[in-house]
C-alpha cells in the first residue's frame, strides 16, 4: 500500500472516530438537558467534525 493511500485511510478513520465520539458524548449527553435529542445529536456531530478537521489539519509550529 502506498503512503498516500495509507494517509488517506488514516484521515478517514480519524474523522469517523471524532464524529462518533462527538455524537455519543456531546449529542446524547446533552439530549436530556436540551430536551431535543435530534438537535443535540447534530451539535455533537458538528463538534466531532470540527475536532477531526483540527486534528488532521494541525500545522506544526516552527
Amino acid at each position: 500500500m502506498s503512503k498516500k493511500k495509507a494517509k488517506k485511510n488514516s484521515e478517514r478513520g480519524t474523522y469517523a472516530l471524532c464524529i462518533t465520539t462527538g455524537l455519543i458524548l456531546v449529542g446524547l449527553g446533552l439530549g436530556p438537558l436540551l430536551g431535543n435529542v435530534l438537535a443535540s445529536s447534530a451539535i455533537g456531530v458538528l463538534a466531532g467534525s470540527v475536532a477531526g478537521y483540527l486534528i488532521i489539519n494541525h500545522k506544526s509550529g516552527r
